[in-house]
């Protein structure tokens, strides 16, 4: 938990959920305005050709950030998978769709991007022969993307429909995380007719402050990932609070939730200790995140006491926004409410409380989305605590 490092600019498809509730749980219903979005595409799709001088291609299912093995949670929610192979057939043709944290459901242009991975909030784009010396990228200029349902940024139901993708190489800028690319000239062309997406988990929930799912009756929506925006839900069914031993029961049917003993907004988690307690659940962004007197709002979402966090590789500085740290790199500065990190993004060798954001589309004029990488098992990663600096550009 100690090794931390920075990027800079450098249910079904008969039933696609409408979320609303019904006593206390989350149920599909029949009549999904989603759904019928979807078919009507489809429907538009089948008279379509593809542009001249391009070859149609199909997708594959796509996964999420705790859907990929292993784990990977992108600085932006990246869902990945494959092509329908066109290149070398012993070779993956890798394909990807990245999207702003706050994109809408809605239809969206993809030739807004410019066919550039650097300007675009929802790219789609690919590697033919993925991973080998002679791959090649391919990034939608053209087409729409439909976000058809939204329960967090990393679990969403969409479609593509009309895309055309084009040969392109990278282009400045060429520092991570969003570097730039350029469409080859006469270079090859796929095409995709209609493709759909469905990264929705059983009992996924988003944690954020003021979601649908955030504060269902009689469960917990408990935070998957580091800064708290894509989560699973717990049913509560206890009245154990803050610091209480607990216990956590998986459950003996597929698709329903581990019963806890702690109350409603308290996760039964040992992410933080050597044995399960009640932790209450919190929003790392909210202005006020709620957490108990003598507690700060943590990593997962949790409130926990500084003085947990800090021995296992969580530093504070005092510094508030925009304020030089007295240290290099610190996860925490700034007060609750108003949380930033201690990062020298200029190598002048002086941090500065830069305060965190969820989405690139939050940072303002001049200013980049950089990121915290969080090492995990097996190879993964947590890309999604953000932070917005000034990038010179």
């Amino acid at each position: 938990m100690t090794t931390r490092s920075l990027g800079f600019r450098a249910w079904r498809w008969s039933a696609v959920l409408s979320m609303a509730l019904t006593g206390c749980a989350v149920e599909p219903q029949e009549e999904s305005s989603a759904q019928e979005q979807l078919q009507a595409v489809q429907q538009r799709t089948q008279a379509l050709t593809p542009p001249t001088g391009c070859t149609e291609i199909t997708m594959n299912a796509l996964a999420n950030g705790i859907q990929l093995t292993p784990v990977k949670y992108g600085n932006q929610p990246t869902y990945q998978g494959t092509f329908g192979s066109f290149g070398d057939p012993a070779v993956a043709d890798s394909a990807l769709i990245r999207l702003d944290v706050n994109t809408a459901p809605g239809l969206h242009d993809l030739a807004a991007g410019g066919g550039n991975l650097f300007t675009c909030e929802q790219c789609v784009y690919g590697y033919q022969d993925a991973g080998t010396t002679g791959q090649k990228l391919f990034v939608a200029d053209s087409g729409s993307l439909l976000l058809a349902l939204k329960v967090s940024p990393q679990q969403t139901v969409g479609a593509l429909y009309n895309v055309t993708l084009r040969e392109s190489v990278t282009a400045a800028p060429l520092s991570a995380p969003y570097k730039g690319s350029a469409v080859v000239p006469g270079g090859a062309c796929k095409w995709i007719r209609y493709a759909t997406w469905n990264t929705v988990r059983s009992l996924g929930c988003d944690p954020r402050e003021g979601s649908l799912t955030a504060n269902l009756p009689g469960h917990t929506c408990v935070a998957d990932n580091y800064f708290a925006d894509d989560g699973t839900l717990e049913k509560s069914e206890g009245t154990k609070t803050q610091g209480a031993a607990c216990t956590s029961t998986p459950a003996t049917e597929a698709n329903h939730p581990a019963t806890t003993d702690c109350a409603q907004g308290f996760a039964c988690t040992d992410l933080l200790s050597d044995n399960p307690q009640c932790l209450k659940t919190c929003d790392p962004m909210a202005a006020v995140p709620g957490c108990p007197s003598g507690t700060v709002c943590g990593v997962y979402g949790l409130c926990i006491e500084q003085s947990v966090l800090e021995p296992i590789g969580f530093a504070f500085d005092p510094a508030l926004m925009g304020e030089t740290c007295s240290a290099g790199f610190t996860e925490f500065c700034g007060v609750e409410g108003a949380r930033g990190v201690c990062a020298d993004v200029t190598g002048s060798g002086q941090a500065t409380c830069l305060r965190y954001a969820r989405a690139r589309s939050d940072c303002g004029a001049g200013e980049e989305l950089g990121f915290v990488n969080y090492p995990l098992s097996g190879g993964g990663y947590d890309r999604g605590s953000g932070f917005c600096y000034h990038d010179g550009l």
